[in-house]
């Protein structure tokens, strides 16, 4: 299992949010101010009960929870910087039997392509 060690942005966020210097917190937490800044610096790896017990000084909670990992696919992704979202608003501001209409149209195309290209094939 990976390791959390970056706590820094977080515990900084969290006391300067709450408007706290560190020797405030530190007075909170009841721990040393030395002890803030080496947290913040990343310069060491509390363990999760201190970053829990630092946080709740600065009148946060540390709220973890499990989000899926989003599948990242080359192609895809190729695609969405390239689509036109000016199409993609028209499609959807269309009616259930718009879009089906256009289906079947598309439908129409893609049959009349084939039967072209066999003909085409043909007369080789």
């Amino acid at each position: 299992m990976e390791a959390i060690n970056d706590w820094a942005p977080l515990l900084h966020e969290a006391r300067t949010r709450a408007a706290l210097t560190q020797r405030e917190l530190a007075r909170r937490a009841a721990t040393a101010q030395s002890v803030i800044a080496r947290i913040e610096r990343g310069q060491t790896s509390p363990t999760f009960e201190t970053i829990a017990r630092l946080l709740k000084a600065t009148g946060f909670n540390l709220d973890m929870q499990l989000v899926p990992r989003p599948v990242v696919d080359p192609l895809t992704d190729a695609f969405k910087r390239d689509i036109d979202r000016s199409l993609l608003r028209r499609n959807l501001e269309k009616t259930v039997d718009e879009r089906v209409r256009s289906l079947q149209a598309l439908a129409r195309l893609a049959d009349e392509a084939r039967r072209a290209g066999r003909a085409a094939r043909s007369k080789r």
